[in-house]
């Protein structure tokens, strides 16, 4: 009886252990880490995520592969995620809409934003500039919804539900704009028509539409968020011109599938944060015009929901659905 009680309590021992022998060997050696993006080459979120593999892949020994999947409001590449594995080899890049503005604006989103993912670490903070065709004539806020009012002003944005939509409908509804909500399959195409002069306007990214304005390619009529923002300090914010509600940001962040192991998330967190600290990532963030953001796990999952619950006040507040 005794043996068998040892051979038990061996076997127990060592049942216990294979979870954290497990962990001890991420990422597995030859096998490579999927970045999933829920955005087209090209974008501001297609732009960090290249440059965040590159960090990790080296501070990992690791192959950190970036997969862009594109459409759907997010929530197809969202899904692929939170279906995967939790082995720390699969991994969602994505911006803020995937988890506080899509579960507000579709009746039947696939995936649960709390449960269904482990909040890894913010990536960072932004705010987005508006900006205009050279051609289009307005130069600042005012004067581009006046015009809204008396002929038809195409208003771009990377998709339905993103913050730039949400952006749009703030202003249609609260400041008596007309714009006119021209949705695109991402960043990179809303900003080639608007260089080509198609669409009149577009909420944009710093990241890429500082290097058009500086060129003269684009004119920046405002920037969102409480204050200007570093980069283009000329440009005044959309509150200082009297319209109000575009004060809350965007945010980028990491996440894994649900259950994801803590010893995984802690390193993966731990990483992110160092990487972030370099200043080959800080001085390219800098010039993008974007706020690397820190925080532990929790701390970050604080943030999503106090996020969804805000954004949500504002989509039920304007009465906006999709589906």
């Amino acid at each position: 009886m005794n043996t068998l009680r040892r051979g038990l309590l061996c076997t127990g021992l060592g049942l216990g252990l294979l979870p954290l022998r497990a962990q001890g060997t991420w990422p597995v050696p030859g096998r490579p880490i999927r970045m999933v993006v829920p955005a087209p080459p090209g974008g501001p979120g297609d732009v960090v995520a290249r440059a965040l593999a590159r960090e990790l892949g080296e501070s990992l020994a690791s192959t950190v592969v970036v997969e862009n999947k594109p459409g759907g409001a997010s929530i197809p590449g969202a899904l692929e995620v939170s279906r995967a594995a939790a082995d720390g080899h699969t991994l969602l890049l994505t911006l803020n809409t995937t988890h506080t503005q899509v579960p507000h604006l579709y009746a039947r989103v696939p995936f649960d934003p709390f449960n269904d993912f482990t909040p890894i670490a913010p990536v960072y903070r932004g705010h987005s500039v508006l900006v205009a065709h050279p051609s289009f004539p307005a130069a600042n806020l005012a004067e581009a919804i006046a015009r809204s009012r008396s002929q038809s002003v195409a208003f771009g944005s990377p998709s339905p539900g993103t913050t730039g939509h949400l952006y749009i409908e703030i202003l249609n509804a609260d400041h008596g704009a007309r714009f006119v909500h021209v949705p695109y399959k991402g960043s990179s195409p809303a900003q080639q028509d608007l260089l080509a002069g198609h669409i009149g306007l577009l909420f944009d990214s710093p990241a890429t539409a500082l290097p058009h304005v500086r060129a003269g390619r684009l004119k920046a009529l405002a920037t969102t968020g409480p204050a200007r923002l570093a980069a283009i300090p000329d440009v005044p914010t959309a509150r200082e011109q009297g319209y109000a509600g575009l004060e809350r940001g965007t945010w980028l962040g990491v996440f894994g599938p649900a259950r994801l192991p803590g010893a995984i998330v802690a390193r993966l967190n731990r990483e992110i944060a160092q990487a972030l600290k370099g200043s080959q990532l800080r001085e390219q963030f800098a010039a993008m015009g974007v706020e690397l953001e820190a925080a532990t796990p929790d701390a970050f999952a604080e943030l999503i929901r106090a996020d969804h619950h805000a954004w949500g006040q504002v989509i039920r507040r304007i009465g906006l659905r999709l589906d």
